[in-house]
């Protein structure tokens, strides 16, 4: 039994040495988290100081760095939309072909009927319709005078 007790002490021991050991290595990332949060907050400090902030952000703009980044966002933002309407475009195209193809969009078709169409009418009803949309503007007229005349008199009644 002492012997045992001997053991489950020694194994507590090398347990509690390793978790040291462990803890060890997690310190110096600790520290960097400090030091991260340090600068942050320095930052945020300096930004929120009307004058700092815009001593900072002219030395920003004004720095080769930020215009590299600047235009090399700039540019990918480009190539990728450019590259997004392209793919859009060739879809769009391929579908109308496809429809084109299996005869769902037939444009020969339609002109010739429209042909058709024109040669059929002749010019005794094209003589009739413009009768028809004379007589009908005719009637929409007196319809207007009769408003006109029904507003006035309420106008004059109101008066």
């Amino acid at each position: 039994m002492a012997e045992k007790e001997k053991t489950d002490k020694s194994d507590k021991q090398e347990e509690t040495t390793n978790n040291q050991s462990k803890d060890g290595g997690r310190t110096p990332m600790k520290v960097n988290y400090a030091i991260i949060g340090g600068v942050v907050g320095a930052g945020v400090g300096l930004l929120s100081h009307p004058e700092t902030g815009k001593k900072v952000a002219s030395g920003l703009g004004k720095s080769e760095v930020m215009r590299i980044a600047g235009y090399e966002l700039r540019r990918t933002a480009q190539e990728f939309i450019t590259e997004q309407a392209m793919v859009t475009l060739r879809q769009t195209a391929a579908g109308y072909m496809n429809k084109y193809e299996n005869g769902i969009l037939p444009f020969n078709k339609k002109k010739e009927e429209a042909e058709d169409q024109q040669e059929e009418t002749s010019s005794g009803q094209q003589n009739d319709d413009i009768e028809e949309i004379k007589e009908e503007n005719k009637n929409l007229n007196e319809r207007l005078d009769r408003i006109e005349e029904m507003l006035s008199s309420l106008v004059e009644s109101k008066k």
